[in-house]
């Protein structure tokens, strides 16, 4: 019995797997692996889009990864890199695209679909509230029909 329970609780909980850097090769400075360790967080996996590059197992991701390790090898700032990306892969690369008419829809979808769904959620919810209303009082043949049913007596 203990031994199901354990096996339930096991497959119940969420296993979170890491991507693996097939080319991990050290920096020269721990600057530029901390500028490379926060780049491929803030990138998105255009492959995945719910994964940043550094959780990423895509093979696109293993790409990026590299590129962006090359170029700071090269001595490029994280600007310049976060610009290249941007202009080879749109802004959702970032997970914090900046506000413009291109990327509103990034911003104020989640919220416009939030709303939707709250506005069902309120419209169902009051549907079914009309529907299950029932009159409080009882007419006196509805009265008799149900003591009937019941099977009392009249008193």
């Amino acid at each position: 019995m203990n031994k199901s329970i354990l096996i339930v609780i096991l497959l119940s909980l969420p296993f979170s797997l890491y991507a693996v850097d097939k080319n991990p090769i050290a920096f020269e400075t721990p600057e530029q692996e901390q500028q490379y360790s926060d780049l491929i967080e803030e990138l998105r996996c255009v492959v995945c889009q719910n994964q940043s590059v550094g959780d990423s197992n895509a093979e696109l991701a293993q790409d990026v990864r590299n590129l962006v390790r090359e170029k700071i090898q090269a001595g490029e700032t994280t600007e310049q890199i976060t610009d290249f990306m941007v202009e080879r892969y749109g802004d959702f690369v970032l997970y914090n695209p900046p506000l413009k008419t291109k990327t509103v829809v990034l911003w104020i979808g989640p919220i416009v679909l939030v709303l939707i769904a709250f506005l069902m959620l309120v419209y169902f919810i009051r549907r079914h509230a009309n529907t299950t209303v029932t009159s409080p009082d009882l007419t006196d043949d509805e009265r008799q029909k149900l003591t009937q049913a019941l099977g009392n007596k009249e008193t």
